[in-house]
């Protein structure tokens, strides 16, 4: 890759100190702290920002390579991102995208290691919220005033900034919800549930008539959290939004009466799962579920498009996660999901703001949309071939309460791998209390913090 400039180098420098303590819970302490954003948070006038378009005049036709990096895994993800390739690379014929691939387990390390040794890609896949550390430390591109950002969703604007800034382009939102076989629930005349005692109730009518209730899998992090933010991101969460911020600066998991909650109804959940539960992962749970050896899956909705691929003619539903008595109280967790950040002065920098131009058109946007069966992040965009899963889905998000959770803030940097760390613990150990997990986050947090 071509020499980076005088500002990438310092990015590599403040990243390089951050490097030791990431992926570990070994007690080394990361040099820049995360920072929550609010949901309040403006955008800088773009007359402050750089303003530099994709297709700059002096320069010319763009040419060269774009580097992207992403952790990617579901069957219907890949083929929309590589269609969107093929069509960039089809309007801009003087550049060549390389992708590359990397586990979500260690991807936070991957890309950290690529910049600390001066091998950054041009953009990266993921939230700026999560990898706020990163914006702290100056290796993000700051958006704001590209014309290309009028474009997103005023709604899902707070996800991408930070202190004023934009850093990132989000393609669609994610609800994480419960998908249901139609034609289980019709069988075994179960309603939709509207309270936690009926879900659980609908678990118990189909364990009854030799059906696995629900399907999991939580051999990677995508499963971990595909459950926990569906059964806590919701209205518990809205008891106590600041919590991620709080706990990173020190409070104990132990004071969050709505989280201890939230796990004692995953415990409880966790016994209507497949037995195989703990060896398997997403993709495999999502084969489960598709192929009808479940009745049910906790999910978000990113997982819809590798549950059709899997088996297009199934009978899917979609319903909010009601983790309330009293239904009126639920509410569903909703967010940006596929979200695209530009590394600050890429060497491919004129290619990286045309890919972000190109991927936030309204026709490329639902191709996207369309293909991932995802609503879309971005103004005005309609996407008419939404199945009837994922419209279900946008009802409930239309007619109920919403919790906008990463416009607030979560957890980064070396807290957000601690804390899928902990999770994992709790998943795959049956007898680990939640006053224990308390116990067991508390410590991994400390040694972060160290």
């Amino acid at each position: 890759m071509k020499k980076k400039t005088v500002s990438l180098l310092l990015c590599i420098s403040l990243v390089a100190a951050l490097l030791s303590g990431c992926g570990s819970s070994n007690g080394t302490k990361a040099e820049t702290q995360p920072e929550q954003s609010g949901a309040a948070e403006t955008v800088d006038s773009p007359q402050t920002q750089q303003t530099d378009t994709p297709a700059d005049a002096e320069t010319g036709e763009i040419t060269g390579e774009l580097n992207l990096v992403h952790y990617l895994t579901e069957t219907a993800k890949l083929q929309a991102l590589d269609d969107m390739v093929a069509g960039f690379e089809a309007e801009y014929p003087g550049v060549k995208v390389n992708l590359e691939s990397t586990s979500m387990d260690n991807y936070q390390d991957v890309i950290k290691l690529k910049i600390s040794t001066g091998d950054a890609p041009d953009i990266i896949f993921g939230s700026c919220k999560v990898y706020s550390d990163l914006v702290q430390a100056d290796c993000i591109e700051n958006l704001a005033g590209q014309e290309f950002v009028n474009r997103i969703a005023e709604g899902s604007l707070p996800n991408v900034v930070i202190d004023g800034g934009v850093y990132g382009v989000p393609l669609d939102q994610m609800a994480n919800v419960v998908f249901y076989n139609k034609d289980y629930f019709e069988e075994y005349d179960i309603q939709v549930p509207e309270t936690y005692e009926e879900f659980i109730q609908a678990c118990r009518i189909l364990e009854e008539n030799g059906i696995t209730p629900l399907a999991a899998g939580y051999q990677d992090t995508i499963a971990l959290g595909a459950n926990i933010y569906t059964l806590f991101y919701g209205a518990k969460y809205l008891e106590c939004e600041n919590y991620a911020g709080e706990l990173m600066g020190g409070a104990s998991a132990h004071d969050y009466p709505s989280l201890h909650a939230a796990l004692e109804q995953w415990r409880e959940v966790m016994q209507y799962q497949n037995q195989d539960q703990k060896t398997i992962d997403t993709d495999r749970a999502e084969q489960l579920f598709a192929n009808g050896e479940a009745g049910m899956i906790i999910i978000g909705t990113w997982g819809l498009g590798a549950i059709m691929n899997y088996n297009p003619d199934g009978n899917y539903g979609g319903f909010m996660y009601p983790s309330e008595n009293n239904a009126a109280e639920n509410a569903i967790p909703v967010a940006t999901d596929d979200t695209w950040m530009v590394v600050k002065d890429s060497p491919n920098h004129a290619a990286a703001l045309a890919f972000c131009e190109y991927m936030t058109r309204s026709d490329v946007n639902a191709a996207w949309c369309g293909t991932t069966s995802q609503l879309s992040a971005l103004e005005g965009v309609n996407v008419d071939t939404l199945p009837p899963a994922a419209q279900d889905i946008a009802k409930e998000i239309a007619e109920n309460k919403v919790s906008a959770w990463i416009s607030v803030g979560t957890f980064s940097g070396l807290y957000d791998s601690t804390w899928y760390s902990v999770l994992q613990d709790f998943a795959l150990t049956d007898s680990m209390t939640v006053e224990e997990f308390c116990d067991h986050l508390d410590r991994e947090f400390a040694a972060a913090n160290k």
